[in-house]
């Protein structure tokens, strides 16, 4: 696997950018499918995944061997 330099981007960070996308997907994405979209490494993807899930802005649940990540039902004001 080919090492990707990335660099900061405008706009958004990261969580953000999760939460946002997150709209387009109400049965759920893992964190593979977030790494591909967002170009963005699974290890920092998993650390914005478990603040998220830790302030409750989304849900995970364990579908057969991977983690998928919706947002909750109720709508969130501001997220990140």
């Amino acid at each position: 696997m080919a090492i990707k330099i990335i660099s900061p981007t405008k706009g958004l960070n990261t969580s953000a950018q999760i939460f946002e996308l997150m709209q387009f997907y109400p049965q759920g994405i893992t964190v593979q499918e977030l790494s591909e979209r967002l170009n963005r490494p699974v290890s920092m993807l998993n650390l914005c995944l478990k603040s998220l899930v830790a302030s409750k802005k989304i849900v995970a649940r364990k579908n057969d061997n991977q983690w998928v990540y919706t947002r909750p039902l109720v709508k969130i004001k501001n997220c990140c």
